[in-house]
């Protein structure tokens, strides 16, 4: 009885651990509900712009996805950051960076630069959570060093964002230059080689982006950019220099920074996190995520 009543005790404070956690992320004080609705709203504008202004720099082959993705960000902004702020909010950003890359690829000043103004915005949003979080839950949020490997995290998945979106959503113009660019290298299909990549570089940032299914991702993202860097040749050319445009360092540096969330997962600021704390995912389904439970810190004398 003992046994069980502590195993019992033990469970509800992990449950609290992890209810105390999540409370900073999912509640909206009124700075931050104001910053919502600045950046719905700037979305909302950002879309109408688009449709009466903008028709003409950006081909329709990119308009129609850009303004899905636009759509994308407004309802995960309005619908579900009030609900569930980690899972609202970095999906929000993933859809608001891929369209402020198409933005930027056509020199469609009207929408880039309030695009850039929302991501500042988020910034600003995304310093105050850490801030609120670390120092303002009597010790029981995360700590700093936990944020820094969640920014990094979030970098390096997103860091693939302007590649998928040349090859999948920003037109005709970006992917026919990927497929030249293979083409020069001899390879007979290039087109399939540009869209499996661009679903493998989409699927990285959902993985370590967002962080669903981290370590699982995390094992496939380093493999496919060992496959990519030596498809393109960058392998073969040493330290980068004003005489090639390709190096080996870029994709090292990823490959080491994939396989190092092998270890750590998402952390608690993911949507591997968010799911966690439902207390209702099996154990192979958090052995793929990762460990993302709270670092319990050890004294030693």
């Amino acid at each position: 009885m003992a046994d069980k009543s502590n195993a019992n005790t033990e469970d509800m404070s992990e449950e609290e651990d992890l209810a105390e956690i999540a409370r900073p992320f999912h509640y909206l004080s009124f700075f931050q509900l104001l910053q919502s609705l600045i950046t719905a709203l700037l979305l909302g504008v950002v879309a109408l712009i688009s449709l009466e202004v903008l028709m003409s720099p950006i081909p329709e082959s990119a308009l129609r996805p850009m303004l899905i993705w636009l759509a994308l960000a407004f309802f995960f902004v309005v619908i579900v950051v009030p609900k569930n702020f980690t899972l609202g909010f970095l999906c929000m950003l993933l859809c608001q960076l891929v369209a402020w890359r198409i933005a930027s690829l056509y020199y469609a000043y009207l929408l880039s630069w309030p695009l850039a103004f929302a991501f500042f915005v988020n910034l600003i949003w995304f310093l105050s959570t850490i801030q609120r979080n670390s120092f303002e839950t009597a010790g029981r949020g995360l700590t700093l060093w936990q944020w820094q490997l969640t920014f990094f995290r979030i970098l390096v998945g997103f860091v693939m964002v302007p590649h998928f979106t040349d090859k999948l959503f920003a037109g005709s113009l970006p992917y026919m230059e990927h497929v030249e660019f293979f083409s020069l290298l001899g390879y007979p299909d290039p087109a399939m080689i540009i869209d499996a990549a661009g679903l493998a570089e989409l699927a990285i940032a959902i993985g370590i982006g967002l962080g669903l299914l981290t370590r699982l991702s995390c094992f496939f993202a380093a493999a496919y950019i060992l496959f990519a860097a030596t498809l393109s040749g960058a392998l073969e050319h040493g330290f980068v220099s004003f005489a090639t445009a390709v190096s080996w360092e870029l994709p090292l540096i990823l490959f080491a920074s994939y396989l190092s969330f092998t270890t750590t997962g998402g952390g608690e600021f993911s949507i591997d996190g968010a799911l966690r704390r439902t207390g209702k995912m099996p154990g192979w389904i958090k052995l793929l995520m990762g460990d993302t439970g709270l670092a319990h810190n050890e004294h030693v004398d």
